[in-house]
């Protein structure tokens, strides 16, 4: 059975109701990879993608590029100079791929159109292909003489971007010399693939989502290793983990996200991350790029933020029964993406609940009853209930706003 079918709704009482509840699973989310002027999308709505499919490629360090007056063009038989160069007739995205790789491979490629759009390609009669004219988005390839640079002896650099805007008849891009393929680290449907914006993809899956995430999105295999107080010390953190998305415990430290790096580990999972250890990663992915060292992916998720907290036992029974599947790390929104086939989800009783903030932040335990208005310290009155806390023998009064409930 999965995780859908078993998801059924579970009688609980009204007055639990009124506290919040978490969504554990989210199923076919939307996810996004943000693309930037320069950037074009490689896919089109409607393609269906599987982890490693390039979706996007990225132009690296983009300048601001004056290409001047471009003609417009009315058509090209198959064998001219437009179809050698890159653009398609047939659509599918093999062809598209194969295209992409020989623009990277062809040291001179001059000026080239954009590809054909889809309604372009149905009007257009056999044997010829129509190119669209020149608009804001379009993506342009030409030399450094575009540029007004001398022309090299052993030919120039290739140079392409998307197209900004035109002034005077005179069009400018954003444009670089320097590029990379992103590869979509999950399966599903493209939604939406605009150049310069976004490539929106409906994941084929379940996901558990979570408060902040960085990086890039990445894949591999789930590992859950021993928690030593809800922590894992970084020295855990091997070359035997290559390739795996690590459960790391309450919180990620600096020391930890450095050697998971280089240890080519794929992620970590924790369940909050402070402020300086994000600048810190995203100043190491910069530096990774300028130094043009190749290097994975690697992406870090949070599921409650910054507060220091151990991980939810649900989250956690959940985690460990996943243990050894393939997952992703989206960062756009923030998830934890699986395949939701025949997903053991975690035994949990109805009145179960997490204090999510407060002075109790982080405990677990029963709902017992509820207490109504409650006078707390300082003369505040709010409603309360009655919990008991699986590290506590006595019952504890807490604001129902501090609690929240899990819902799978």
């Amino acid at each position: 059975m999965t995780a859908r079918a078993r998801l059924a709704a579970t009688e609980i009482p009204a007055e639990l109701a009124r506290v919040v509840g978490r969504r554990v699973l989210v199923f076919s989310p939307t996810i996004r990879y943000r693309l930037a002027p320069g950037d074009r999308a490689l896919v089109a709505p409607g393609d269906m993608v599987e982890p490693g499919t390039p979706i996007a490629e990225r132009t690296l360090e983009a300048e601001f590029v004056e290409i001047g007056p471009i003609d417009r063009p009315t058509e090209i038989k198959p064998g001219a100079r437009g179809e050698a160069s890159g653009t398609v007739a047939g659509g599918s995205l093999a062809r598209l791929w194969a295209n992409v790789q020989a623009e990277h491979e062809e040291p001179h490629p001059g000026s080239r159109p954009a590809i054909a759009s889809m309604a372009d390609r149905k009007q257009a009669p056999p044997g010829v292909e129509r190119r669209r004219p020149p608009m804001p988005g379009k993506w342009w390839v030409g030399g450094g003489d575009r540029r007004g640079k001398p022309a090299r002896a052993k030919g120039d650099q290739r140079i392409a971007g998307t197209l900004l805007y035109q002034v005077n008849g005179r069009w400018n891009a954003a444009a670089g010399e320097r590029h990379e393929i992103v590869e979509s680290a999950v399966a599903g449907i493209v939604r939406e693939a605009r150049n310069a914006v976004e490539v929106r993809i409906e994941v084929a899956g379940s996901a558990v989502p979570g408060a902040i995430a960085a990086g890039e999105p990445s894949r591999g295999y789930l590992d859950v290793p021993r928690l030593t107080d809800g922590d894992l010390w970084a020295s855990a953190l091997d070359v035997g983990r290559a390739g795996a998305v690590v459960v790391a415990g309450t919180r990620l430290s600096a020391q930890a996200i450095s050697r998971a790096r280089a240890m080519s580990i794929r992620g970590l999972i924790a369940c909050s991350v402070g402020e300086g250890e994000l600048r810190d990663l995203e100043a190491s992915r910069q530096r990774q790029r300028a130094s043009l060292a190749p290097s994975v992916s690697f992406g870090l998720i949070a599921l409650d933020g910054h507060g220091r907290r151990p991980l939810a036992t649900p989250i956690l029974a959940l985690l460990a029964a996943m243990a050894g599947r393939e997952v992703a790390i989206v960062t756009d929104p923030p998830l934890l993406v699986f395949d939701d086939s025949d997903v053991p989800l975690p035994e949990l009783p109805p009145d179960w609940i997490r204090a999510r903030s407060g002075p109790h932040a982080g405990r677990e335990g029963r709902w017992i009853k509820s207490a109504g208005l409650y006078r707390f310290r300082g003369g505040i009155h709010l409603e309360a209930a009655v919990v008991r806390f699986a590290d506590y023998t006595d019952t504890t009064v807490v604001p129902v706003t501090d609690l929240e409930r899990f819902i799978f």
